[in-house]
């Protein structure tokens, strides 16, 4: 019995320690550069085989309605709001992994110019959360159709992680 729990405690202890901020990078879109985005910042983690993200946004500046648009490996199960300061506490909590370990397996990216298709909404606080899927085209039309305010490099930018993975979370702000 005490092998089996030393096993176990290891094996949590494996898991917390192996956990890691994911490298994601999010585009905060405001109206006439109103709204600086600070940070950004999301940790992954498995639990119970399923693999857990959680996001926060730092950010400077005001002007009513803003947004960001975040790149996700996969599609998400659910999206809810989680508890004030959890990604804090876990990030002082933890040691950054090497770039190679965060890559998860990705979806096939769909054609370039393919239309976006909305697989999740929710509102979560003053959070309009809405998760896609599309080619970096069709996200960019759907985020400009939206009223995101998309800075010049965003087709660049939206079809490099569209290349990784097409789904991603769209997060608009309304004060």
């Amino acid at each position: 019995m005490r092998r089996f729990l030393a096993v176990v405690a290891a094996t949590l202890i494996g898991l917390i320690l192996s956990a890691s901020p994911a490298l994601a990078c999010g585009g905060l879109i405001g109206p006439n550069g109103a709204v600086n985005l600070l940070r950004t910042t999301t940790f992954a983690g498995y639990h119970a085989g399923v693999e857990h993200y959680v996001t926060s946004f730092e950010f400077a500046g005001g002007g009513g309605a803003f947004g960001s648009i975040t790149p996700l490996p996969g599609i998400p199960s659910s999206v809810e709001r989680g508890g004030d300061w959890t990604l804090q506490r876990l990030i002082r909590e933890t040691n950054p992994q090497p770039e190679e370990d965060l890559f998860f397996a990705r979806a096939a990216a769909p054609a370039a110019g393919a239309d976006v298709e909305i697989l999740l909404e929710t509102t979560i606080d003053a959070l309009d959360i809405t998760v896609l899927k599309g080619g970096g085209d069709g996200v960019g039309a759907w985020a400009a159709a939206q009223g995101f305010r998309l800075p010049p490099d965003a087709p660049e930018v939206l079809d490099f992680y569209a290349s990784r993975s097409p789904i991603f979370l769209a997060a608009a702000f309304d004060a």
